[in-house]
């Protein structure tokens, strides 16, 4: 058999394979936001700083006519949600202390030409989000949440000292955790700050959760985003956009549709407000893209309408990716005539930036394989700033000129046919050098047409070394979700792989977004029987057509829902060589209880644990595991809330009875369900090395 071992010498061209330390070279590029005229640019660049083992995120300021940029803000901080005030003038953003145990995070404010940054809140310990300025500038919205009063550092210090225990958690609301943010003590409220002073008002109060605060055009009110129900916990979906005066007072609803929304942002001229959402009256469970919005401020509403209804595909992004956090939805940008929105759309495999209009016209603005992980514009909607990444490319910023409105599709439904009319010129360059020293492999688009007719998208990633002749071991990757998307954006991870001696083939089974609500529902309450067909298919496709792929020498990984059926995968074929099962779910009936988003009797799964058990069971890996050989290594973290360790444990117990070679790598508290994506630097590592020597053990020659 050929050799099919990385080569680790450098090309003709000088250029070496991707290495996995490399992943701590890479600068992370997001949250564009263009100052009001359009001059300047601020963003987040986010750094691991390798001997103290944290991430440090700067704002960098970039002067978009000389395209010039230059670091804004320093030291061991994390500075995030940078945003301008409407004259230009400074800069309001979130800085925290990654190094500093129990200094709170608080907004800062530093002038927009540069000098020195000054703290605006004096918070207590909590998390603070959704930055909003008053249209005067004198005062700044924002949503604040607590830490509880017991588990503050300084209680926590001050039981150290007198050497007294930890109080226990009194649990009374059924949604009391969230993964990545721990136990949520205290409620979420809107808060408005004087910027002047630093004065911090509580706008809402009551036993909700309050987000994404936004003003209206002439500062007299803010519209904020809540589940106010009667019974918000067993009717999650009822979300609402609800109005309150600027100085505080009773919040009044506005009606539209049930369902869950988001991000609202408000017409220029005060007509509209819109928003990210859907409509979950008849079956909430039904997975539904999020859709652009548009319903007058006033109480009684009335008039909400879908703009992209005709689109058939989500607003926001919903690709995956080990570069950047997922699921990114940012508010709408209205254009200054209150005429039209922007707004991101996932479309196969990519996530372009959309114009729509409120007569429903949608026209894409980028085209090609790219994923857009944010964007911001100038008040009058001519000059944007697109934060974009490739496979090839990790994210970077590209500065796009909007000439003349686009064409609109004259049919008055569904996207335009115009070419695109925003020109992209390439603005930063923060992964230029290390991009420069790297061969990085160029992913080969696939379709597959199954016999029912429905088209499945993937993607196949050769080594940068790759010759024909030669033969190679393929890995399966299974995206998580499921209801997301693989696509065209950066990926260490698959990279590495690749460069080190394997074909990678990751797809977009049904149950992916991205694609029609149809497509995605299709798998509602019932994994592991369309989509592993899909994902099987596949397979079947790539090793008959490609002879340099050795059958004998395939694996699968996935993680979180791509673990789930990475784990379906173990009980119903032995056709792979090895797993590798990342944060998973392996019995749902035990999952019920212990997800931070609880399960609903009757909701997306049929039954319920104490009542028609079978829906759950049924579709529970653990129960189909009796024929079970595949090695199998098993990664999850103690901390991740979402998929909790217990259904590790579940699976490796399973495994070691049944004699599997099987190995439990458990990661500590301090980690989280989204360990591969933001996890600490040194445990991301660490990692890939478990990951990349149990793929050689039974995969390579």
């Amino acid at each position: 058999m050929p050799n099919s071992k990385p080569n680790d010498k450098n090309d003709k061209n000088g250029k070496r394979p991707i290495a996995r330390d490399d992943l701590l070279k890479l600068k992370f590029v997001g949250d564009p936001q263009v100052s009001p005229d359009g001059s300047k640019l601020v963003c987040t660049v986010k750094t691991v700083d390798v001997e103290k083992n944290k991430y440090f995120t700067h704002l960098w300021v970039f002067d978009l006519n000389t395209k010039a940029g230059r670091p804004f803000t320093f030291g061991e901080v994390s500075d995030t949600s940078p945003r301008w005030a409407p004259d230009g003038g400074s800069i309001a953003f979130v800085r925290a202390f990654p190094t500093q145990r129990g200094k709170p995070a608080q907004i800062w404010v530093i002038p927009a030409d540069g000098g020195e940054a000054r703290p605006l809140t004096r918070l207590p310990e909590g998390a603070i989000s959704a930055l909003s300025w008053s249209p005067k500038g004198d005062k700044l919205a924002f949503a604040f949440r607590p830490t509880g009063p017991d588990f503050t550092h300084e209680a926590r210090k001050k039981r150290e000292e007198t050497g007294r225990s930890t109080p226990p958690r009194v649990i009374t609301r059924l949604r009391y955790k969230l993964d990545g943010v721990g136990f949520l003590d205290e409620r979420q409220h809107v808060w408005v700050c004087d910027v002047r002073t630093g004065e911090a008002q509580q706008l809402t109060h009551g036993d909700y959760d309050d987000f994404d605060p936004a003003w209206a055009p002439d500062g007299s009110r803010l519209v904020f985003v809540s589940n106010r129900s009667a019974d918000p916990e067993g009717t999650p979906y009822l979300v609402d956009l609800w109005v309150i005066p600027a100085e505080g007072g009773e919040p009044q609803k506005i009606e539209t549709p049930p369902g869950y929304k988001g991000a609202p942002a408000w017409a220029p001229d005060g007509s509209l407000i819109a928003y990210v959402g859907h409509v979950s009256e008849e079956d909430p469970w039904v997975p539904r893209h999020d859709r652009l919005w548009v319903v007058p401020p006033e109480p009684e509403g009335g008039d909400a309408r879908p703009l992209t209804q005709g689109l058939d595909r989500p607003v926001g992004n919903v690709t995956l990716s080990d570069a950047r956090e997922p699921f990114f939805r940012p508010s709408p940008v209205w254009s200054p005539d209150s005429t039209a929105l922007y707004v991101a759309v996932s479309r196969e495999g990519s996530c372009h930036l959309y114009r729509v209009g409120l007569d429903g016209h949608t026209v894409p603005l980028t085209q090609g394989g790219l994923d857009l992980a944010g964007f911001g514009a100038d008040r009058a909607c001519r000059r944007f700033v697109l934060a974009i990444s490739t496979p090839t490319q990790p994210t970077e910023l590209f500065l796009g000129h909007l000439d003349a409105d686009p064409d609109p599709d004259p049919e008055g439904e569904g996207e335009g046919e115009g070419a695109p009319s925003l020109r992209l010129e390439k603005l930063s360059g923060f992964n230029d050098a290390l991009l420069e020293e790297l061969q990085l492999s160029e992913p080969e688009e696939l379709w597959l047409e199954r016999p029912d007719g429905t088209k499945v998208q993937g993607w196949l990633l050769h080594p940068p070394d790759f010759a024909p002749d030669k033969t190679y071991p393929l890995l399966l990757y299974i995206h998580g979700g499921p209801h997301a998307q693989y696509g065209h954006t950066f990926f260490h991870e698959f990279q590495w792989h690749a460069a080190r001696g394997y074909c990678v083939l990751y797809t977009n089974p049904r149950g992916s977004s991205g694609y029609s609500e149809a497509f995605m529902r299709a798998i509602r309450g019932d994994w592991g029987r369309l989509d592993y067909d899909d994902l099987m298919a596949f397979l079947d496709f790539v090793l008959e057509e490609r002879g340099y792929l050795d059958p004998e020498r395939v694996g699968v990984a996935g993680g979180s829902y791509g673990g789930y059926m990475t784990n379906w995968i173990l009980g119903h074929t032995r056709r792979f060589k090895c797993a590798v099962t990342d944060r998973s779910v392996v019995n749902l009936h035990s999952m019920f209880g212990t997800c931070d988003f609880p399960f609903m009797p009757d909701g997306y799964w049929a039954g319920a644990p104490w009542d028609r058990p079978e829906a759950l069971l049924e579709h529970s890996p653990l129960l189909h595991l009796k024929d079970a050989r595949t090695p199998t290594l098993i990664i999850h973290s103690e901390g991740d809330l979402r998929c909790p360790i217990e259904q590790a444990e579940q699976l490796f117990t399973a495994l070691k009875r049944l004699k599997v070679d099987v190995v439990f790598v458990r990661y500590p508290q301090e980690t989280s369900h989204g360990l591969s994506r933001s996890g600490p630097p040194d445990l991301r590592l660490d990692r890939l090395q478990r990951i990349a020597d149990w793929l050689d053990r039974h995969l390579q020659p």
